[in-house]
């Protein structure tokens, strides 16, 4: 969902097996949380932005979202169509917030020319039905994850009081179960931030592996992986936040023989230390059943938590 894994992630690949990802001068540069880059297309995110505030949500607050609803907003606006430059519909929300899809289909213009391209925006683990309609072919997905208590305090340290750590954890819970629904049917290589940090070339060889031998896309560099790359790309000090609750020797017992650290919540309100513990051990389940597969038998009647 968040921050350093996924962009790490999209890096290594972008780098080592030159995929494209669009033209630097639209991409989000890095920056001081983010030092070797987003992999971002900047048009991508603003029209992800869109999408979502036409209902009234953003990617912090996305209660309100319906993906059925943003799906059939952007086919009426028939976006393929108006790659000519001819006008574009504009649609107005009840909440007053206009928007058109100029820039998503800008975004499909550019990257058409590409017979594979990587997309990278966590937002779209929320919007990606919304374009499927337009796109020429269903795409592949890579699919990974996190520990959710990394996932929360990254959120936390950079956003401060407005992303508590209950936040955070309620978040992942509802990103991970859009990003499984928006994936459904479609060819998915799944890996995770611990896979790819502890060995970034082996995970890199079998993430593209697998993306030949399950769906069928080479991507650009078929030949041997250059090691100086990853090394060069990679910097351990730039990881952020690791899992802290991995350090607890005490382990706690879920649902299907999931067992996970003990962490408990460092807030001082006792109403809100509950809530952060109990969301904690509703996350950690869903962890264990992802990292067990068993989500993956049943995305749409998986028990989720919320």
């Amino acid at each position: 969902m968040h921050r350093s894994a996924t962009s790490l992630l999209a890096g290594l690949l972008v780098e080592a097996t030159s995929i494209p990802v669009g033209p630097n001068n639209r991409l989000i540069q890095p920056a001081f949380d983010n030092q070797k880059g987003f992999y971002e297309f900047r048009d991508v995110v603003l029209q992800n932005d869109d999408i979502m505030k036409y209902q009234t949500a953003d990617y912090g607050n996305i209660d309100n979202y319906k993906p059925d609803v943003a799906a059939t907003d952007v086919l009426e606006m028939g976006a393929d169509v108006h790659l000519d430059g001819s006008p574009y519909e504009l649609k107005v929300g009840k909440n007053g917030w206009r928007f058109n899809f100029r820039k998503g289909a800008e975004y499909l213009g550019i990257m058409s020319q590409y017979p594979v391209w990587l997309q990278k925006d966590p937002r779209m683990c929320i919007t990606a039905s919304a374009w499927y309609p337009l796109l020429k072919v269903p795409p592949a997905v890579i699919f990974t994850y996190r520990p959710p208590i990394e996932v929360a305090t990254s959120m936390f340290k950079r956003d401060g009081p407005i992303f508590p750590i209950s936040r955070g954890l309620r978040l992942w819970l509802m990103y991970n179960r859009h990003a499984l629904q928006n994936a459904d049917g479609l060819c998915t290589v799944f890996t995770t931030g611990k896979r790819v940090f502890s060995d970034p070339m082996q995970e890199l060889v079998r993430i593209r592996s697998d993306l030949k031998s399950a769906c069928n896309i080479d991507l650009p560099n078929t030949g041997a992986i250059d090691k100086s790359i990853v090394d060069d790309f990679l910097d351990p000090s730039l990881i952020h936040n690791k899992d802290k609750a991995s350090e607890s020797s005490k382990q706690l017992t879920g649902l299907r023989g999931c067992t996970y650290p003990d962490w408990h919540s460092s807030v001082i309100n006792e109403r809100s230390q509950t809530i952060e513990e109990d969301l904690y051990k509703k996350a950690m389940q869903v962890y264990c059943d992802l990292e067990s597969g068993f989500v993956m038998n049943d995305v749409w009647n998986y028990p989720w938590p919320l």
